[in-house]
């Protein structure tokens, strides 16, 4: 078993690259996105990469949130339910999401963002920041069973 399946409360590893912290990679197959995530948000680290706004994929509670640029979550619209998202972690372990469900959220709701029991959540602004695209994700079977 992997590490982070005998102990789910590890920290994911991070890697350095030109000062900032990665903890994997973000492949999302629909939309032809690779997609380096960086360890903690804040506004710079915004406008370099996707960043991990809370939790783990070791705990199925991860949320991501990108800026809406093309380059990053500017097309996640576009997702369907059924698409898969991979997420690869610096350990080279690989979570395989499948998209349930696109919402529109408030610009403020923050409880509403963080609520739901999603595995896998990725969320960004729309232009002038009216409100957030939202995409829920559930654990593909295929690795729920693995």
């Amino acid at each position: 078993y992997p590490d982070y399946m005998l102990n789910p409360e590890m920290d994911m590893p991070v890697k350095q690259v030109n000062g900032r912290e990665y903890i994997g990679l973000l492949e999302i197959p629909a939309l032809e996105k690779n997609l380096p995530v960086i360890s903690a948000w804040n506004y710079d680290n915004l406008r370099a990469a996707p960043c991990r706004y809370q939790g783990t994929a070791y705990k199925n509670n991860m949320i991501l949130a990108a800026h809406n640029y093309t380059s990053h979550f500017g097309d996640l619209k576009y997702l369907h339910p059924g698409d898969e998202i991979w997420f690869t972690d610096n350990d080279g372990n690989r979570f395989v999401y499948e998209v349930v469900l696109l919402e529109t959220l408030e610009p403020h709701a923050v409880e509403e963002m963080e609520s739901g029991g999603w595995d896998l959540t990725l969320f960004t602004c729309t232009v002038r920041g009216s409100y957030r695209v939202t995409v829920r994700c559930r654990m593909a079977e295929e690795q729920a069973v693995a």
